[in-house]
């Protein structure tokens, strides 16, 4: 997603709470993957939630 339709929108009032809603829409998929059993995709979303989180510690600080 490219910043202009970041910026557009509603959840991306700020980077903090596009993070999140980013770790949202994860979470939504690491549930699809656990259901189907897709072990590899599941292990590369919690892969992908752990950066996310990262990079939201880092904003906390």
């Amino acid at each position: 997603m490219t910043y202009s339709q970041r910026s557009s929108h509603p959840a991306a009032a700020s980077d903090y709470t596009y993070l999140e809603y980013q770790i949202g829409i994860a979470a939504e998929e690491l549930a699809k993957a656990i259901e189907t059993q897709d072990e590899v995709r599941a292990e590369a979303i919690r892969e992908k939630i752990a950066k996310l989180e990262d990079d939201l510690a880092l904003l906390e600080d």
